[in-house]
């Protein structure tokens, strides 16, 4: 027998030692069978005491199951009192290893980031560890492999020497898996032996391109050559042999779909798009191809639909591939087709309704069928996962097209989701909720609302009214109404704005200017001096810009007998020559009494942005909504940029930004 070398006997004493550990028992954690195997019945056992679920009146559980090297979560509920808490649970028999995470309500108990973990036996290897055990023990403690149980446990991992270890022990006792795990083994390899790795990964290669090799085995010699090694002229040569053995496979893929890109035409764009899934069905694709070549099918899918969408004006892409979108795509493609025209207004509600509820109807395919990629998530917690994205995201403009359908019983259902989730913090949310309690004639509930709201400073306009009407009824007059509606209002987050803006206060001269108003009046710099002066930089175009205004005219509103404190709205970054009378249509529209500055137009531009480009060149900022504070000496104090979507909060916090600016020195 040949002498081990020194890492070898390294490697030697770290798994030993590592074994050892394992086998130890934790006080509050143990399981019967002491060696189990896969497709076993395991008795486990869970005391809480000293742990973060101590005294919890009901536990359950969550087990990872490492099966075909892949994390698959189980919902397990556990039975008992007095913190001593029991379950059965049988192992599947492709099984190697198990993780477990406790739980209660919202607390978990993962044995402070160490885990709870059983390996496995093998039930058809007497005396012999179950695939999968070695290295699910591995990487559940190896994040850098990508390979651990997503959200199971904060830990900076182990060691690349140990990453290894486990990789190799795993391979070692189950050689029919090598191909399987080849290219994850080679990058531990890589990690561990760095520079020496090459004669290592060269023997791997040389396996994987045999002359009876598969396409699969070429493709992740390829891999490994050029995304591992960093050995183009050995990549080159691999290509060579795939191209020549797989002349249709999918290096040929990788070059339609590289080539979809270069497409600037939309029509051709789409038929190359379409090209593409008839060469290449996805139902026949190589997943781990496409992740190591970035090859995203939804993408393809998405140039269709929405391109195809915008061209046709119709649903008819949509409907052809809804079927079989993936999961991943469709938020992004939800937000595209509904949820920008839906902001922009660039189409009427029933069409988005309809698009929204062809959407809705894939995703609620996947919440009876979860995707395998997320089989790491039990299915309670794929069940809340997908109802907590649809509530932050899909459900918010759905209850709107529900609500101008006139289909109001089925807005309220939704909106209830979404507050369960977003608990009064989202302005718009809230407003579609009282006014449908409003509708609903449950006033009781609808105060509960608009107290909760106010307390997040997340109501609108029009909920604002509602408190107001209520107040009025109760007390007869608006007498003591501000400092009522002050009091609904978390104070705690008044002054932790004021902290923050207090730090960032600036003391620099602006630029002197001058604009004319919707009228043709001049209006400059000079002659606001003596003046705290608002510039609220907007355009027609600018979505969150617009969306802004209902905020700021809370604002306007609340200084307009102030003659100290002026408000400018400046059109700028805008194009043609129809942008004036679509401005001024568009305020005596909604009815703001904002007074409207144009930006000038610099000679040889093709835009009005003179005024605001000397402002960002001066103060290194860019974009809109910007909203700029000038003190009476014509000093920038503050600049505010954005929109976070609740006109309450807005109008107070431009309120606060006035007031400091009103009394900078």
């Amino acid at each position: 027998m040949k002498s081990l070398t020194k890492k070898s006997l390294l490697l030697l004493m770290m798994m030993c030692i590592a074994l050892t550990g394992f086998a130890q028992i934790h006080s509050n954690f143990t399981f019967k069978p002491e060696k189990p195997a896969n497709g076993q019945t395991i008795e486990i056992s869970y005391d809480a005491k000293g742990t973060p679920l101590e005294g919890r009146q009901n536990i359950t559980s969550v087990i990872y199951q490492y099966i075909n090297y892949k994390w698959v979560a189980a919902d397990v509920p556990f039975t008992g009192t007095n913190n001593l808490w029991k379950a059965s649970f049988k192992t599947p028999a492709n099984c190697g290893f198990l993780a477990v995470k406790f739980k209660s309500d919202t607390l978990t108990d993962n044995n402070r980031d160490t885990g709870y973990f059983i390996m496995l036996q093998d039930k058809d290897r007497p005396g012999a560890l179950a695939p999968g055990s070695y290295l699910g023990w591995g990487v559940a403690r190896s994040p850098k492999t990508e390979m651990d149980i997503p959200g199971y446990m904060k830990f900076e991992g182990i060691s690349d020497t140990a990453t290894y270890m486990w990789f190799n022990q795993e391979i070692t006792f189950n050689q029919a898996n090598k191909s399987k795990l080849v290219i994850p083994y080679s990058r531990a390899v890589k990690n561990y032996f760095k520079d020496a790795a090459t004669p290592k990964l060269r023997a791997v290669i040389t396996f994987l391109t045999r002359a009876d090799a598969t396409e699969d085995e070429l493709q992740k010699a390829r891999t490994i050559s050029g995304n591992i090694m960093g050995d183009e002229k050995l990549k080159d040569s691999i290509e060579n042999i795939l191209t020549k053995k797989f002349p249709n496979g999918n290096l040929a893929k990788l070059a339609a779909y590289r080539n979809i890109s270069k497409n600037k035409e939309m029509p051709a764009l789409i038929q190359a798009s379409e090209k593409f899934l008839a060469d290449f069905p996805a139902a026949e694709t190589n997943a781990d191809f496409d992740k190591d070549n970035f090859i995203n099918y939804g993408t393809v899918y998405q140039n269709i639909i929405v391109v195809g969408g915008y061209l046709n004006k119709d649903d008819s892409y949509l409907k052809k591939y809804i079927d079989v979108l993936p999961y991943n795509i469709l938020s992004t493609i939800f937000y595209k087709i509904v949820g920008i025209p839906y902001k922009r207004k660039d189409e009427t509600p029933e069409r988005l309704l309809t698009k929204a509820e062809i959407m809705l109807t894939r995703y609620k395919y996947f919440l009876a069928n979860q995707p395998a990629d997320l089989a790491y998530l039990s299915p309670l917690e794929w069940k809340t996962n997908w109802e907590q994205e649809r509530a932050k995201f899909e459900y918010i403009p759905y209850i709107s097209l529900l609500m101008s359908a006139g289909r109001d019983e089925e807005a309220f259902k939704y909106t209830e989701v979404v507050e369960k989730y977003l608990e009064y913090k989202d302005a718009t949310v809230n407003n579609y909720y009282a006014i449908l309690l409003q509708k609903r004639g449950e006033t009781t509930h609808l105060n509960e609302v608009l107290k909760y709201s106010l307390y997040n400073n997340q109501a609108t306009p029009e909920m604002l009214e509602m408190v107001k009407a209520d107040y009025i009824r109760q007390n007869g007059s608006d007498k003591g109404y501000d400092d009522y509606l002050s009091k609904l209002k978390n104070p705690a987050d008044k002054a932790e704005f004021e902290k923050m803006v207090a730090e960032g206060m600036i003391n620099k001269a602006m630029p002197e200017w001058s604009m004319k108003d919707m009228n043709g009046k001049v209006v400059s710099s000079k002659a606001l001096r003596g003046k705290t002066v608002v510039l609220d930089f907007w355009a027609t175009w600018c979505v969150p810009c617009k969306a802004s205004f209902p905020g700021m005219k809370l604002a306007v509103d609340k200084y307009k007998n102030d003659k100290d404190v002026v408000f400018y709205f400046v059109d700028t970054e805008e194009r043609g020559t129809t942008y004036k009378a679509e401005v001024m249509k568009y305020i005596k529209e909604n009815n703001y009494p904002f007074n409207i500055l144009f930006d000038n137009t610099a000679a040889g531009s093709k835009q009005n942005s003179e005024v605001f480009d000397r402002i960002c060149k001066e103060f290194t900022i860019s974009g809109i909504p910007q909203k700029l504070f000038i003190d009476k000496n014509g000093k920038l104090r503050f600049i505010s940029v954005g929109y976070n979507g609740s006109a309450s909060a807005l109008a107070d916090d431009i309120s606060t930004l006035v007031e400091m600016t009103k009394t900078a020195k």
